[in-house]
């Protein structure tokens, strides 16, 4: 019992403080970005760094349709804007809740994953992809 039991606490205490991931991801992606070589070697080629910055583009813009689409069509009472505790007063099950367990986070990470492709570097996007899907 005592596992789970510290499971629950650090995935409360995750929950609560969900909107600071971004600041380590930003900070992590301008490291890598001004001091790998491969990436300035990528950055000085404009046909492919064009094309990079296009499929980092269509790739945030499929993370935000996700969240419009979530957002737009959840129902009243299933979801907030909360960090203390859980408010809702049933599971959303509708739409795109239908499909997907958390379209939200999905599209959060379609959105950052749009703008670690524009970094340029395969292992920060593995590193980025593999601590998304642990967090």
């Amino acid at each position: 019992m005592a596992l789970q039991e510290s499971l629950e606490q650090e995935g409360n205490i995750l929950f609560r403080y969900r909107s600071f991931l971004p600041l380590i991801i930003i900070l992590a992606g301008i490291i890598v970005f001004f001091y790998d070589n491969i990436t300035q070697q990528v950055v000085s080629n404009d046909t492919t760094y064009t094309l990079i910055e296009i499929i980092s583009l269509v790739v945030s813009f499929t993370g935000l349709i996700i969240r419009i689409i979530a957002v737009g069509h959840t129902p009243a009472n299933t979801s907030g804007r909360n960090t203390k505790a859980q408010l809702a007063d049933e599971i959303n099950t509708t739409g795109i809740y239908s499909t997907v367990r958390h379209p939200l986070y999905l599209g959060n990470f379609f959105m950052w994953a749009g703008a670690v492709i524009l970094i340029a570097n395969v292992w920060f996007f593995i590193v980025f992809v593999l601590a998304y899907w642990i967090y």
